[in-house]
């Protein structure tokens, strides 16, 4: 079967933010990055082969790889590469193409591809969201509690509507990941077994939850000139700290809708309460060290972020802000400004749930996928057919 070529591929991939003065043609398969790449020992050809693959245009194998999302930006290529062609931020921008090739919708291109179309995008929705709880509504006295100020029940339905929308174009993009993969594991020749998933699985949802292979990545070999950062402040560790708060918030959120009525009062030790506080305070404090490390311009992974890469974890701050300043508005007498606070809240939300598979936020869901398809591929079961066949 012919390959099908894009000629205009690698155009299209800076477009996603390795414009400006990134000039990823410039890679002439020297093969340094490969060599100072710490997890390249398990997949031998990245990122050189995705680069590769972008100049060529053979753009259903580079959307087919799950070597692109394994790869955590820790910058090593780059900052070895001797053409500067930074490879480094060539992955994510085509990261970020690929989650626009994956949605069906076109809103992910839209809100990837420029500041205006992501900004747009999260205009609109706001409005929509915006518009259907301003229309329930009640109008209420400033004494009034502040989680009964909107209708829980119209919050539960707009949020279950939303849920159900959302997930369709999750389940619909990863499987369009999956689908591209397993053509390529046909072309290969490459015998997926059903016995060997579940064990793919629980090593990438280990991977995803622990961060192991970041922790590799991140805590790779030190030198004089570049020491190790405190446990605290190391990738791996802000990461985990954005996404383990950020977890412990939605455990609360979703603890506290099936334990209580909607909107009933609770002291402020309530344990759902504690928890969601505490994550909050975790997620921020991993959003600050990842927010501070893209304003400076000498950190190299960080150094040419393009909107969409500032869009979501703002975004993610925004919403745990408004929320942490909502509870302490249930407690204290602060009148309307605590209903606008509360107001802006849930908005937020429910825009964060709806930009899941649009923006950055949707690496969760291809990362995870990506690491499974590589453990199920890899694994003892996985045999080529010919062996199979012998």
């Amino acid at each position: 079967m012919a390959r099908i070529v894009n000629t205009q591929l690698l155009q299209k991939i800076k477009r996603h933010g390795a414009g400006g003065t990134l000039d990823v043609s410039a890679c002439f398969n020297c093969g340094n990055c490969v060599a100072v790449c710490p997890l390249a020992e398990d997949s031998a050809g990245f990122p050189r082969r995705m680069i590769r693959m972008a100049q060529v245009g053979m753009e259903q194998e580079l959307l087919a790889s799950e070597d692109l999302w394994r790869c955590y930006a820790c910058g090593e290529c780059t900052e070895t590469c001797p053409r500067q062609a930074d490879p480094a931020a060539f992955m994510a921008a085509t990261r970020s193409y690929a989650i626009a090739r994956y949605d069906f919708t076109g809103l992910a291109g839209l809100a990837n591809r420029s500041a205006a179309g992501n900004l747009a995008v999260f205009a609109v929705f706001s409005a929509i969201f915006g518009v259907l709880l301003a229309a329930k509504q009640q109008a209420v006295a400033p004494s009034a509690p502040l989680f009964n100020f909107l209708p829980g029940e119209w919050i539960h339905h707009i949020g279950v509507a939303l849920f159900v929308v959302v997930g369709l174009s999750a389940v619909f993009g990863m499987l369009s990941m999956f689908l591209r993969f397993r053509a390529q594991c046909g072309r290969k020749a490459v015998a997926l077994r059903l016995s060997a998933l579940p064990g793919a699985l629980v090593q990438a949802l280990t991977d995803a939850l622990m961060h192991t292979r970041f922790q590799r990545c991140a805590d790779g070999e030190r030198t004089p000139a570049k020491p190790a950062e405190p446990l605290l402040k190391r990738p791996w560790a802000v990461h985990a700290a954005v996404m383990g708060g950020f977890l412990a918030m939605l455990a609360a959120t979703t603890l506290d809708y099936l334990l209580k009525p909607i909107g009933s009062p609770v002291a402020p030790w309530y344990p759902m309460r504690l928890l969601g506080a505490i994550g909050g305070l975790v997620c921020l404090y991993g959003l600050a060290v990842m927010l501070g490390r893209r304003w400076k311009a000498s950190e190299v992974p960080w150094k040419k972020s393009s909107f969409a890469d500032w869009f979501f974890p703002l975004l993610l701050a925004a919403t745990v802000l408004t929320g942490l300043a909502a509870e302490v508005a249930d407690y204290a007498p602060l009148g309307a400004f605590g209903h606008i606070v509360f107001f802006a809240h849930v908005v937020l939300a429910m825009d964060l749930v709806a930009l899941l598979p649009l923006t950055k936020f949707a690496h969760v869901l291809y990362r995870t996928l990506a690491l499974t398809l590589f453990a199920w591929s890899h694994a003892p079961a996985a045999e080529t057919a010919a062996e199979a066949e012998a």
